[in-house]
């Protein structure tokens, strides 16, 4: 993985915590809803995944996703 590479998915990484860590607090950043929040996960691990399937595979396996549901419950 390229230098650039990481920091595009760093960044990408960085917008999926914001999306979680402002759910339910009216900011700007706020989305909504649980449904929305997770839409956009999925849209922003999309662009992982063409960036370095090999990286989107380790962040979407099935132990983080089963701890990422408990949480945000």
């Amino acid at each position: 993985m390229t230098t650039e590479t990481r920091l595009e998915i760093s960044i990408i990484l960085k917008q999926c915590a914001t999306i979680y860590s402002n759910l339910g607090t009216k900011t700007p950043f706020d989305v909504g809803s649980k449904e929305v929040a997770k839409q956009k996960e999925k849209d922003l691990l999309e662009q992982i995944k063409d960036l370095d399937e090999e990286f989107y595979n380790t962040v979407t396996n099935s132990n983080y996703n089963a701890l990422k549901e408990e949480e945000i419950q």
